[in-house]
């Protein structure tokens, strides 16, 4: 994923004269490219990431676009204030790239993982969050961001986990990645969506990739299912299972049920492997076949 973002970058910047690249002295190797082929559109701001967002909010003033890079941990996180006054208050277009979501840093410690982006940025006005689970989401996500006409901020987590998709979305949200029989399915999104996947088509269950946080309000997809099953590398507070509790609960229609898998509410107790980070909150491969399983069997699907 981090390939096709690269050249995603590089790409838009050849395309766009007017487009200038701007990291906190993060991202190196992703940056080899657009350096080479256009280097003045290419701005280190170093570790100022709250300069950052101001610079890059005066830029677009004058008629520039940007993209902003970071670990997610910093942008948004570090600079919340910055992107609500700076970015969403005055309406300007750039997209913010957060890297490294959810708990990929794990040798790096708490101050590196990040499972609280979305829930800061949720509540922020004037601002879409895309979370892409594989190349072919991020490209669907990053030309919709590159026309936007507001502030874009883009979820980057894992990024060597299996493609879910053949082919590229025609648009972002909601999209179906395996067909299954019954009406539970599991709902995960970015770096989740791939082993909920696998997972799904070992159980027999469908399975839902959503490439877009906000805005989301329709619960369409789901109509044919009683109990959904949310997995994310994110709190379950503000993040997915929290935008999809709120339809449910606003749809007086509704009568679908809910369970989140996600990360728990604590932090990092050691370093290891990202599956070991992730068996922290119970949230590795080996742990989420085991807990789906189980809450499979607590709703009676014993066949399964």
């Amino acid at each position: 994923m981090r390939t096709v973002l690269s050249r995603l970058i590089s790409d838009s910047a050849k395309q766009n004269s007017n487009l200038y690249v701007l990291s906190g002295d993060h991202g190196y190797a992703l940056f080899d490219e657009v350096r080479k082929t256009c280097p003045d559109q290419f701005i280190n701001a170093g570790v100022s990431e709250q300069a950052m967002i101001g610079y890059a909010s005066g830029m677009t003033k004058v008629g520039l676009r940007t993209i902003i890079y970071g670990l997610s941990s910093f942008i948004p996180v570090r600079v919340l204030e910055q992107i609500k006054l700076d970015l969403c208050l005055t309406g300007r277009p750039a997209i913010i790239l957060g890297d490294g979501a959810g708990v990929v840093y794990t040798t790096l410690g708490s101050s590196h993982q990040c499972a609280e982006d979305i829930a800061c940025l949720r509540a922020v006005a004037n601002i879409s969050i895309y979370s892409p689970c594989d190349r072919y989401e991020l490209e669907t996500c990053f030309e919709e961001a590159l026309k936007a006409d507001h502030p874009v901020y883009i979820r980057i987590g894992k990024s060597d986990r299996p493609v879910v998709h053949t082919a590229k979305p025609a648009q972002s949200g909601v999209h179906q990645v395996n067909q299954g029989a019954g009406s539970i399915a599991l709902v995960a999104t970015g770096s989740m969506a791939s082993i909920a996947q696998e997972i799904g088509k070992k159980l027999g269950l469908s399975v839902f990739s959503i490439s877009r946080i906000k805005p989301f309000k329709d619960l369409s997809a789901f109509k044919s299912y009683s109990h959904l099953m949310v997995v994310e590398e994110h709190s379950k507070y503000g993040g997915l299972f929290s935008t999809i509790s709120e339809l449910v609960t606003q749809d007086l229609t509704s009568k679908i049920k809910l369970t989140s898998f996600s990360l728990e509410e604590h932090f990092a107790h050691k370093c290891g492997s990202y599956q070991y980070a992730l068996s922290e909150h119970q949230m590795s491969d080996l742990d989420l076949m085991k807990r789906i399983q189980a809450r499979l069997l607590e709703l009676g699907n014993v066949s399964r």
